[in-house]
């Protein structure tokens, strides 16, 4: 049979209501002055990555570009002396 009455009385629930809270402990006056310089280091950091994305490059991107440029250098070094010696060879 269908009615319009519930099957069980609704509980009242407190659900989605948060329970008020006190600090663990009082925040001192050097604490606050620590936190408030660790942030700005922060914000200082990242004040630094942003000007690395503006033109200028990390020193690990620049070792990274040196280190292909070797490679690269040394590659193409190898492959025109290995072309000079196919040469001599062919010649005889």
């Amino acid at each position: 049979m269908i009615t319009n009455h519930d099957a069980e009385p609704i509980q009242p629930s407190n659900r989605g209501q948060v329970d008020p809270t006190q600090p663990v402990q009082p925040i001192d006056a050097a604490e606050a002055e620590r936190f408030a310089n660790l942030k700005k280091q922060a914000e200082m950091k990242e004040g630094e990555a942003s000007e690395v994305e503006d033109g200028m490059i990390s020193p690990e991107e620049l070792q990274r570009q040196i280190r292909e440029n070797l490679f690269k250098n040394g590659f193409n070094k190898a492959m025109e002396k290995a072309r000079e010696i196919s040469k001599e060879l062919k010649e005889g």
